[in-house]
């Protein structure tokens, strides 16, 4: 590995890790030999979102950066990449062959916010948006993985949409206010609320939150065999990510769906709690092989 490359990932992981997330990126649970091309993943996605969500910025401008964002993915794929992030992105894509679809697709979905006022008549168009922001994630971490099968893409889909839909019940009051809405129009007129604004301040929000939150939980529960489907840390990074997002359901039950007053968040002890368990499970995994036994 070339100097230029070692010092592209290194950027990669310094964007990764200075942003908060409630679900753990490039854990410990990961193995080392991967953990870089997870952060050049990442990097690219971070900061394309950064790109549409510049506040001091006109809507043509963000697009344009996007549309930046998205030459330098096409010269990566042709090898041609200039900086940091598209050098490592490029030597990952190369290493693993992966395909570009799942990287426009979550280009689709940034140009979709940076240019849009953001609101959904309906769950499926809602998932027409998840489909590109969120699912095209697990699919490429499963490629890192070597997983392209279509059950594991299925299941993989449906927990990464349940995630981004956790997202959005979490961060429901700063959306909203920014003119963003993430619940369908369909049901929230089935709350007798009349617009989207009026979510902030209507009697019967928390109730609309708990409604979503159900679906979450039937999306988790319909992908909550994957672990099943994969081996080793990969099996045991996905528990950590399906129990913190258990866990955030949870808290959002606990709140009576208020999380427009009381943002849900997982504590640092509880996200340390989750990767050490996890951790603990995959090195009793390697245990057990080292004996000539297998758990599956």
């Amino acid at each position: 590995m070339t100097k230029e490359i070692i010092a592209a990932y290194r950027q990669c992981k310094k964007v990764a890790l200075g942003h908060y997330e409630n679900f753990p990126v490039g854990s410990l649970l990961l193995p080392q030999h991967l953990r870089n091309h997870i952060f050049a993943l990442y990097a690219f996605m971070r900061s394309a979102d950064d790109f549409a969500d510049l506040p001091h910025r006109t809507k043509k401008e963000r697009v344009a950066l996007l549309e930046d964002w998205r030459q330098k993915l096409h010269d990566a794929f042709k090898g041609n990449a200039q900086v940091p992030t598209f050098v490592a992105l490029q030597d990952t894509v190369q290493k693993f062959d992966l395909p570009i679809e799942p990287f426009s697709l979550l280009l689709d979905a940034f140009t979709f916010d940076a240019e849009a006022r953001v609101e959904f008549p309906t769950y499926d168009d809602l998932h027409w948006y998840t489909a590109r922001s969120a699912e095209p994630v697990g699919q490429l971490v499963l490629a890192l993985f070597g997983y392209r099968d279509a059950e594991c893409i299925r299941c993989s889909n449906d927990i990464c949409t349940a995630l981004q839909l956790i997202n959005f019940l979490q961060d429901a009051k700063e959306d909203l206010v920014n003119g963003r809405c993430y619940f369908p129009k369909v049901d929230y007129t089935s709350f007798g609320i009349s617009t989207a604004h009026e979510i902030l301040t209507s009697p019967y929000s928390s109730k609309l939150i708990l409604f979503e939150s159900e679906r979450v939980e039937r999306l988790l529960e319909s992908g909550a065999h994957l672990p099943s489907l994969v081996r080793g840390r990969l099996r045991f990074e996905l528990k950590a990510v399906l129990a913190g997002a258990q866990i955030m359901i949870k808290k959002i039950r606990d709140l009576h769906g208020d999380t427009l007053r009381h943002r849900p968040t997982l504590s640092r002890f509880e996200k340390t709690k989750i990767i050490i368990s996890g951790f603990a499970a995959s090195q009793d995994f390697y245990r057990t092989r080292a004996v000539g036994t297998h758990d599956e």
